[in-house]
């Protein structure tokens, strides 16, 4: 067992992410801790945007991961393992959820878990990931955010630590997989990625256009068939219409 072998729960903390660097850097927690909190005053999301969570009833966790020798350029298999073991535990508790490249899980087609990925790296290694994961389990009102939760999804009301426990679990067993040859990890990633193979509409450049989504680069990047060709694109160059 990697995760979970250590858990600190805090009651409120600016941010999982930034404690856990914290810790790590102190020698305070291990390799395979986990650090949850109930409260967030300062949680990152993507782009710079703050997450915002009620109190108490959220995960809002971070995984500390510090792989013995994974190269730099095969850094993307933690997202896609990450998001495998969100969409899975999720299952567990009977929704079907897709992952919407980069970072989001989606449920009937509205945000329910975003993740936010925090590399440090040490020549052509990475040293050590900062696994951040908001999943909204019993909010039920996120005013003017379109979002949802496993409580509005199931009509159900769930103990966080329970998600937790589901999800360390399903963290351990995508992580056994973290290898440069390993082809089902990502297969298994595609085949749940939000619109994957469907003619869709993106936004680039001020440009909105038509396109296939029909893979994702090692790199992480976005590849969109666009007018029978390929193109690649990062995170701060496409949107989704």
């Amino acid at each position: 067992m990697l995760f979970g072998k250590e858990i600190i729960h805090l009651s409120d903390v600016d941010s999982t992410n930034n404690f856990a660097a914290k810790l790590f850097s102190d020698k305070l927690c291990q390799n395979g801790s986990v650090i949850m909190s109930d409260c967030q005053t300062n949680g990152k999301g993507q782009r710079g945007t703050i997450w915002q969570s009620e109190n108490g009833k959220n995960l809002l966790c971070t995984f500390v991961y510090s792989p013995d020798n994974l190269s730099v350029e095969f850094q993307t298999q933690i997202n896609w393992a990450t998001s495998l073991a969100v969409l899975k535990t999720l299952g567990k508790f009977g929704l079907t959820a897709k992952i919407k490249w980069p970072n989001d899980l989606l449920v009937n087609e509205t945000k329910i878990c975003g993740i936010l990925i925090e590399n440090q790296v040490s020549g052509n290694f990475l040293s050590t990931s900062f696994i951040g994961i908001g999943l909204n389990i019993n909010q039920q009102n996120f005013f003017d955010f379109s979002a949802t939760s496993i409580r509005n999804e199931s009509g159900n009301t769930f103990l966080i630590r329970e998600i937790l426990d589901g999800l360390i679990k399903e963290m351990n067993h995508y992580f056994l997989l973290l290898n440069s040859t390993n082809l089902e990890l990502k297969k298994e990633y595609l085949s749940s990625l939000y619109r994957f193979k469907e003619k869709s509409f993106f936004k680039a450049e001020n440009e909105v256009f038509d396109g296939t989504i029909i893979d994702v680069s090692s790199a992480g990047l976005l590849v969109i068939e666009k007018n029978g060709k390929p193109f690649e694109f990062g995170l701060k160059t496409i949107k989704y219409c």
